[in-house]
């Protein structure tokens, strides 16, 4: 996108980047905005406030909070935007931050009061894409010195999450929202490179004549790192009773 005299490469990315900066200070100055954004149960079914499940995903609480997320737009939304440019960057994006919203209220439904916040959904939604769609990338975490392949680390830490939300730890970090991002933009990732293997099936080959087809790791991650998150969410349906024990 151009403009005036600068070109910018990654308009969507960087846009969102700025407005979580924006609302931070803005909510540095109006205490109240962060507690008006953010996730609340109560305040969706009771008040009808539902454009919480969307703005939640742009306060976050204190600075390290919003560096994270910013990190992670940084460099999972700029290769997405990449792939399908920005208006669909921003699409997945907040469809990811509305899937972590509602995941997180679905799961944690028997609370009064279930209260939420950042941009962690969207980010994971977009991670999912990311890996879905360049399986060579390489992650690692501060105390993993040693980057692992993308698709195994995603596989890994959806697990985790699954797993630490039956900790003590489900007060502190929503783990149901890290999974209903994943969850909707790992459908939306796995969506979209399935539509991309069908053209090419109908309609191209690559140079070397070999025709296109899903990349084992992408398989994977969607079966092994999406498709538990679902199955996680239908065990909280239909054997409740096992989850979320004191």
């Amino acid at each position: 996108m151009k403009l005036g005299n600068f070109f910018v490469e990654y308009p969507a990315s960087y846009s969102l980047i700025g407005f979580f900066i924006l609302v931070f200070f803005a909510g540095q100055n109006d205490v109240s905005l962060t507690h008006r954004w953010m996730l609340s149960s109560w305040q969706i079914k009771n008040r009808k406030q539902y454009y919480r499940l969307l703005s939640t995903g742009f306060v976050h609480d204190g600075i390290i909070h919003l560096l994270l997320n910013g990190v992670g737009i940084y460099y999972f939304a700029t290769i997405v935007e990449s792939m399908v440019g920005s208006i669909f960057t921003l699409l997945i994006f907040l469809i990811s931050v509305l899937g972590g919203s509602l995941f997180s209220i679905w799961m944690r439904r028997n609370e009064s009061d279930y209260q939420a916040l950042g941009a962690s959904g969207g980010v994971l939604g977009l991670l999912m894409c990311a890996v879905m769609w360049f399986p060579e990338i390489q992650l690692g975490l501060m105390f993993i010195p040693i980057p692992i392949p993308g698709w195994i680390f995603c596989i890994l830490f959806n697990l985790g999450s699954i797993v630490f939300s039956q900790t003590a730890d489900r007060n502190r970090i929503s783990h149901e929202g890290h999974l209903g991002g994943a969850l909707f933009g790992g459908v939306i990732g796995y969506a979209i490179l399935t539509l991309f293997a069908r053209i090419g099936m109908d309609e191209a080959s690559h140079p070397d004549g070999a025709i296109m087809t899903i990349p084992f790791e992408s398989w994977g991650l969607f079966w092994f790192g999406v498709f538990p998150i679902l199955l996680f969410g239908v065990l909280s349906w239909i054997r409740p009773q096992w989850l979320y024990r004191k």
